[in-house]
């Protein structure tokens, strides 16, 4: 059985590139493996009216910036914020383009030549990953403007976090967050600041974290394997990842914790640790200090 007859559905792989000879190659390695397949060739990477389970880009590194491509894709009506996408490009792939791909939004990027069976077995499981965000988007555990859980969701992933680490007797760490306004900053200013800080989650995090949000400018983070000192560091990389300035007339982030070495040892219920994190961060703003990080006592 081939990794494309493993979803749950047959999936939509939409192939965009500059090269037609490249992308009708792509083209034969998906379309042997079952996947539904559009493509498109043009100078300038516009895509077809449709809503791809996986977007394949392809370009020339000397001539391209990805940031400004994907970008310009993600803007586009059929593309959301859990679409793949895997930048290809028709010339040996550097390290700095590579790079540049990945910081850019990619989740993968392949040079030439092309390991078909690598590309397929990455593509399966971004479409699972994408199609399973879906799903959980339909059924009301995903935040629909930024592709974060909602609470529903963070309370459902917190049981399902905890259960692997009282199995295994790992530690398991919660962070709540909130942005907090400086001065006379607006309402929109503020939503902006929201948006900027999901981002800033998603670039700051590891692929295990589980993302939340909370409300307006409320997040959580759920940590697996992480112990106090871990949860910490992690809030100190998302308040530099938001560009927190002192002196600056803009939200604030302001964050609480909690976390266990050992779940299994540590005889409380999941949800207890969100709760803990969340009167860690309620105390911290109550008290109103200097002091932008407060762990649960």
């Amino acid at each position: 059985m081939d990794a494309a007859s493993t979803l749950a559905r047959k999936s939509l792989v939409v192939i965009a590139g500059q090269h037609a000879w490249l992308v009708r190659s792509i083209e034969s390695i998906f379309t042997s493996s079952d996947f539904t397949v559009v493509t498109t060739s043009n100078e300038d990477l516009s895509l077809p009216d449709v809503r791809p389970d996986l977007l394949i880009l392809e370009a020339d590194p000397p001539d391209v910036l990805w940031a400004e491509v994907i970008e310009k894709v993600r803007s586009q009506p059929g593309v959301t914020g859990s679409t793949p996408i895997i930048a290809t490009t028709a010339e040996p792939l550097t390290r700095r383009k590579r790079l540049e791909a990945l910081r850019a939004g990619a989740w993968d990027v392949f040079g030439h030549p092309l390991d078909a069976e690598v590309l397929l077995l990455k593509a399966a499981a971004y479409v699972r990953a994408k199609i399973e965000t879906d799903e959980a988007r339909e059924h009301g555990l995903v935040d629909p403007e930024t592709d974060l859980y909602n609470v529903r969701g963070v309370l459902r992933r917190i049981y399902e976090e905890a259960s692997e680490a009282t199995r295994h007797r790992r530690p398991l760490a919660c962070l709540v967050a909130a942005l907090e306004p400086v001065g006379d900053i607006g309402e929109a200013a503020l939503a902006d600041a929201a948006r900027e800080a999901a981002s800033a989650l998603r670039r700051t995090g590891r692929a295990s974290d589980v993302f939340g949000r909370l409300g307006p400018s409320e997040f959580a983070v759920i940590a697996p394997g992480t112990d106090a000192e871990g949860a910490r560091r992690l809030a100190q990389r998302l308040t530099e990842a938001t560009g927190e300035t002192e002196g600056e007339s803009r939200p604030r982030l302001r964050a609480g914790y909690a976390a266990v070495g050992d779940l299994a040892g540590a005889e409380i219920e999941p949800v207890d640790l969100f709760v803990r994190a969340v009167v860690a961060l309620r105390t911290a703003q109550a008290v109103g200090s200097d002091e932008r990080i407060r762990s649960y006592d």
